[in-house]
């Protein structure tokens, strides 16, 4: 059974990072971005306020490429850098005014795609699979 829990969660995990699916995300809010840069941007606004090695850690990349669209957020107006108050040489990231607005934007055509795709699930299967994905990510946690 375990193993096919873990088959299931690569599954979700590989459906969820398809490159093709946040384009179609990043057009459906309307916003101009990037794929690589949308991935980044998101970690961000889920982070913040958050170091560059944070998030390669998170993503999996290396703190070059992450600094790298940063930069690009930055320049675009929707992330501010600061050096960290306990390390200078730590660069600690957070979105903007206009991020914040922008991350709005995403999340709002975010639900709209898993209402419809939940959309034949009645409000306890929903609330079911809320708690015990809660459930499975705190399990996972004490294994960090």
């Amino acid at each position: 059974m375990e193993y096919e829990i873990f088959k299931a969660l690569i599954d979700l995990v590989s459906i969820m990072n398809r490159p093709d699916r946040d384009k179609k995300m990043i057009a459906n809010a309307g916003v101009n971005m990037e794929a690589a840069t949308f991935r980044v941007f998101v970690g961000i606004g889920h982070l913040q306020p958050t170091s560059v090695g944070d998030l390669a850690d998170m993503m999996g990349k290396n703190y070059s490429s992450v600094s790298r669209q940063i930069d690009k957020l930055e320049t675009a107006g929707l992330v501010h850098t600061n050096p960290s108050s306990s390390d200078s040489r730590i660069r600690v990231s957070e979105l903007t005014t206009y991020g914040e607005e922008v991350r709005t934007t995403i999340n709002l055509a975010r639900e709209r795609n898993m209402r419809e795709a939940l959309a034949d699930w009645t409000p306890e299967a929903k609330s079911d699979l809320l708690d015990n994905l809660r459930r499975l990510f705190e399990a996972l946690k004490r294994f960090e």
